[in-house]
């Protein structure tokens, strides 16, 4: 089942197998624009690099091998970020960025609680799991603020928030 949605400003379009050329297409040259040092400096070494439109072509095949990959638009079509979405029994652990022009409006949260809602209509998960590097105040306090809640657990400076998705937002 494909998980697109929409909120006020974003146009939440998963990318896979079915999508449109268009799509594909629109992604890939998005991407070294989307995908800049400043943005991946704290994630997994997989996103670095991405400077080019060859780089951009393999690394989308290798996330749509890995996971469920969303494209976020924004009202005039245009790439803004990435919402990443990996199954692990009834949990599904999520990643998002921004490009960085785009931090610091709001877009964040419309996402996620965008993405809440659509998850809660999912019976197959039970709970969002979302890992965010210490250092990502931002981002912790947006988790936060969505009811997220801080596990014990934290690995290689990374800590992990969970949401239930029988609890709903607060």
């Amino acid at each position: 089942m494909n998980l697109s949605f929409t909120t006020k400003r974003l146009n939440v379009i998963e990318i896979d197998a079915s999508s449109s050329m268009v799509e594909h297409h629109q992604l890939t040259i998005a991407l070294p624009a989307i995908l800049t040092p400043a943005v991946v400096a704290k994630l997994p070494c997989y996103f670095q690099g991405i400077d080019s439109i060859a780089t951009a072509e393999k690394w989308l095949a290798n996330m749509l091998n890995e996971c469920r990959l969303l494209m976020l638009q924004s009202q005039h079509q245009e790439v803004v970020g990435l919402l990443f979405i990996y199954t692990e029994n009834h949990d599904a652990l999520i990643g998002y960025l921004l490009a960085e022009q785009y931090w610091g409006q709001g877009l964040a949260f419309e996402l996620l609680q965008g993405f809440i809602n659509l998850a809660g209509t999912q019976s197959q998960w039970h709970k969002l799991i979302a890992g965010v590097d210490e250092s990502n105040t931002p981002s912790i306090k947006l988790l936060k603020k969505l009811a997220f809640e801080k596990q014990a657990s934290k690995e290689n400076g990374m800590l992990f928030y969970e949401f239930n998705l029988n609890q709903g937002i607060q």
